[in-house]
């Protein structure tokens, strides 16, 4: 059995393990990469977490790309890769023009920063 055998047999037995780490992950980064942006933080910043979040696309793109070779088509073999396209475009948006990513920010949450009443509990 080779390398590559052993690696794709090792990414398929651990699947769960490996999707629950990914999936946090490349979420959390984005979503601090839209806090970044909207804050108008470092663009070095911006940059180093677009790197971390395309290791981890890549990482999970490779991870599903076992599933396809064996064969399987499943619901989650499409949307692990849809879900890595996303973040890498939102990471490509705020490294190429985060003003234009801070106006949609500030045009998404104009409802919220407008609202006279505060709510009680």
């Amino acid at each position: 059995m080779s390398l590559f055998d052993q690696l794709c047999e090792f990414s398929r037995n651990h699947c769960i393990g490996i999707c629950g780490c990914l999936v946090p992950f490349n979420l959390i980064l984005s979503f601090l990469t839209l806090v970044y942006v909207g804050r108008e933080m470092s663009p070095q910043l911006v940059r180093k977490n677009a790197i971390a979040v395309y290791s981890g696309v890549t990482l999970m793109v490779l991870h599903v790309s076992t599933w396809f070779l064996i064969g399987v088509v499943m619901i989650p073999t499409f949307v692990l890769p849809v879900f890595g396209a996303t973040c890498v475009a939102i990471h490509l948006w705020a490294t190429k023009s985060p003003v234009t990513m801070r106006r949609f920010l500030l045009w998404l949450l104009q409802p919220v920063l407008n609202q006279k009443q505060r709510a009680t509990i």
